[in-house]
């Protein structure tokens, strides 16, 4: 077992896994994600000499004219850095994005090793930790898909947590070494504000348990209370005003009364679950099968023995400095997404948003697993977890490759585009013209269209609305519009008509292929 559980720790296995991933993405071409679809429109634009980080769309109140969208969904990062190193290169920003995909993934591993070895955790439960993290299906998955800003928050969140271990002792140091590093990550992706949070979050708990202990106010943790907050504050001011500001972002899209969504509670359980796979195999089976009434239950029974399982391993372990450090990050962000869900922003219950939790947990769950007097029970959780997490992680990642080849055609940026053929792409090169628009309801289609003037919308209206991508009306005439409609699209009765949206335009079907239809306006 402890061979076994060597070999698997070995820094040769995570290089020669990291090597196949890297090559397989030369083979079979990542494919192009939804949201740095936007991302990647936006580059075109700046490419063709647009103003930075602005999309220019028809505006609604004179189709003929453009108005410029500021991109603060999304920040720049995910365009930015495949697409610097494109330029610079002089590669396709396809390729950039798989040695973008390789070096984020690599100083992400880097980065949670010298977090783990903060923690005071040994060298076999920290190299079982960046095997798992390296086999898991988010990690995976980067893989497969160009994932943009989750990547990269992969690559850098990890040197904030170490750099706050690090030097939360060193006032000056913490407080401008941190705020570089989280603007820097904010760069990358924006949502690292909720990361930087958890930081502050973190240091509180480390002031209280002080106070606690010494009874004093005046301690070190309170000082180190104090810089993380002004650095919180000077960070909240540059990110704010100087960009979220700009443009639109998914708290802004929270318009709905606060409503309970049960099925957000499942977040709470995301640390543990994660590792076994739960929240993602249950809703394929779903899809898959007739789930009797009695799975479901026992679905929900298993997520709540392992939140409280979970609870129990966290308040049993020996590491009293990665408790604290989980705790601080599980309460911000699970408090926050919880709340963001339950207040109808447009952002999907999914466990990659609260991945950083499931990362600072898996060293406890580890070490309780593989010590030498682990249990038969605890060996039989530890040979599951390998199971379904590593097992599920590498087998999807074959399957999806094979898929990719069988449902994506390779555009001319030299992404795989999902659900597109090449009759597809040949249509869209056909009417890529100036005086045209191309309207699409998937996000990723519409980087092979560079001169025509582009709707870029989702397959979810309300989404697509919410980003300020598109608008319920339309005034004015221009030149003819195609629309790529997916299937999918068409099947939700909340989205609108074409003819609602261009009231001055007539439509008619000119084409129909496998997932799309395309219609032409006048």
């Amino acid at each position: 077992m402890v061979l076994f559980n060597k070999i698997l720790a070995s820094r040769w296995l995570l290089g020669a896994l990291l090597i196949a991933f890297t090559v397989s993405g030369f083979g079979i071409a990542l494919v192009l994600g939804e949201d740095p679809g936007f991302g990647l429109s936006v580059w075109n634009d700046m490419a063709n000499g647009g103003p930075f980080n602005q999309l220019a769309i028809p505006s609604p109140m004179d189709i003929t004219q453009n108005k410029e969208l500021f991109l603060t969904w999304w920040s720049p990062g995910q365009y930015a850095i495949p697409g610097v190193l494109s330029y610079v290169l002089g590669i396709s920003i396809s390729t950039a994005s798989i040695w973008v995909t390789l070096l984020f993934s690599v100083v992400g591993l880097v980065g949670w090793y010298f977090v783990y070895q903060k923690l005071g955790f040994d060298e076999l439960t920290i190299g079982l930790c960046l095997f798992l993290i390296t086999t898991s299906r988010l990690f995976t998955i980067n893989f497969l898909n160009y994932t943009g800003g989750e990547l990269l928050l992969f690559g850098s969140q990890s040197w904030t947590i170490w750099y706050y271990l690090h030097y939360r002792s060193a006032p000056f140091k913490l407080f401008f070494g941190l705020l570089l590093l989280s603007l820097a990550s904010f760069f990358l992706k924006s949502a690292y504000t909720i990361g930087f949070a958890a930081l502050g979050g973190c240091a509180g708990l480390a002031f209280l348990s002080d106070l606690a202990k010494t009874r004093k106010l005046l301690t070190p943790s309170l000082v180190t209370v104090l810089v993380v907050g002004l650095c919180i504050v000077c960070y909240l001011g540059i990110t704010q005003f100087g960009f979220v500001a700009l443009g639109t972002s998914p708290i802004t899209s929270t318009s709905q009364p606060f409503k309970i969504v049960w099925a957000s509670f499942e977040t709470l359980t995301y640390p543990l679950t994660h590792w076994f796979s739960i929240a993602e195999i249950y809703p394929q089976l779903l899809q898959r099968i007739s789930f009797p009434f009695w799975g479901h239950w026992l679905y929900y029974g298993l997520l709540f023995v392992g939140f409280l399982g979970m609870i129990q391993l966290v308040l049993g372990t020996r590491y009293r400095l990665a408790r604290e450090l989980f705790v601080g990050f599980y309460v911000v962000y699970c408090g926050v997404f919880l709340l963001l869900y339950n207040k109808g922003a447009d952002i999907s219950i999914e466990y990659r948003h609260t991945k950083v939790v499931a990362y600072l947990f898996l060293p406890l769950l580890v070490s309780t697993l593989q010590k030498h007097s682990a249990t038969n029970y605890q060996k039989t959780i530890l040979g599951l977890l390998l199971v379904l997490n590593t097992g599920y992680g590498l087998s999807t990642f074959v399957v999806k490759k094979l898929e990719i080849t069988r449902e994506s055609a390779t555009g001319t940026s030299g992404f795989a585009l999902r659900h597109t053929t090449d009759e597809d792409l040949a249509f869209i090169h056909s009417v890529d013209k100036p005086e045209n628009i191309l309207y699409f309801t998937s996000g990723s289609m519409n980087v092979d269209a560079t001169r025509a003037r582009k709707l870029v919308g989702s397959i979810d209206y309300k989404f697509a609305r919410g980003c300020g991508f598109i608008f319920d009306k339309y005034e004015g005439k221009a030149g003819k519009i195609y629309a790529f409609v997916h299937e999918a699209y068409e099947q939700l009765p909340t989205n609108p008509s074409l003819n609602a949206q261009f009231p001055s335009y007539t439509f008619r079907l000119v084409k129909t292929t496998k997932k799309f239809k395309i219609y032409e306006g006048h």
